[in-house]
């Protein structure tokens, strides 16, 4: 589901793991996992891996959404 509070949500918080940012914009871990390695969501620009965990730029993310960049 996708509303006013998570929207608040994923601008207040900039790097979340896939499962909160799948959580955030109401699709699937595998989907956004897809984009990652299909290289359509770029690494160190729009996601990084530290500790061995994806987290996600919700910034660079809500931008993607919104232009394809």
């Amino acid at each position: 589901m996708h509303n006013q509070e998570t929207d608040l949500q994923a601008t207040s918080v900039r790097w979340v793991t896939v499962e909160k940012c799948a959580e955030l914009v109401g699709w699937s871990k595998d989907a956004i996992n897809s984009l990652r390695v299909k290289g359509k969501i770029r690494m160190d620009v729009h996601w990084i891996k530290r500790n061995g965990r994806i987290f996600i730029d919700m910034a660079a993310f809500q931008q993607w959404i919104g232009t394809g960049r």
